[in-house]
């Protein structure tokens, strides 16, 4: 019932443009999870499944020492900074389309403020 009355307030409120900038931010925001998810479990892949076909744990302690968990650490945090950067740029795309439609204009206005990093 509520995906029905989203899908027809957004028939309502939004022309196709605003409607495919939504699906868009979605899509990406999909993208970075799975890119997160993927940073984190090639890291555990590489500690503790490279190097096993010679011995049972022989390369485990090498891999953990080569492995810089600082630079994941700074990599995983800058992800979110970088989705609302994505996110803030395409709603200020949309706001400047959207300039003579009040009610879209300050949806992407406010979307784009709420997504501003400082």
């Amino acid at each position: 019932m509520k995906i029905w009355i989203v899908n027809l307030l957004m028939d309502w409120l939004f022309d196709e443009q605003s409607i495919n900038a939504i699906e868009d931010i979605k899509r990406r925001n999909d993208l970075f999870t799975t890119l997160s998810k993927v940073m984190t479990h090639g890291v555990l892949f590489n500690i503790f499944a490279v190097g096993r076909g010679i011995g049972p744990g022989l390369k485990i302690p090498s891999n953990i020492k080569q492995t810089d968990f600082e630079v994941m650490a700074m990599a995983l945090k800058a992800m979110p900074v970088i989705q609302r950067r994505v996110i803030q740029k395409i709603a200020e795309e949309q706001a400047i389309c959207h300039i003579s439609k009040h009610k879209e204009f300050t949806f992407w206005k406010n979307i784009a403020e709420g997504c501003s990093v400082e």
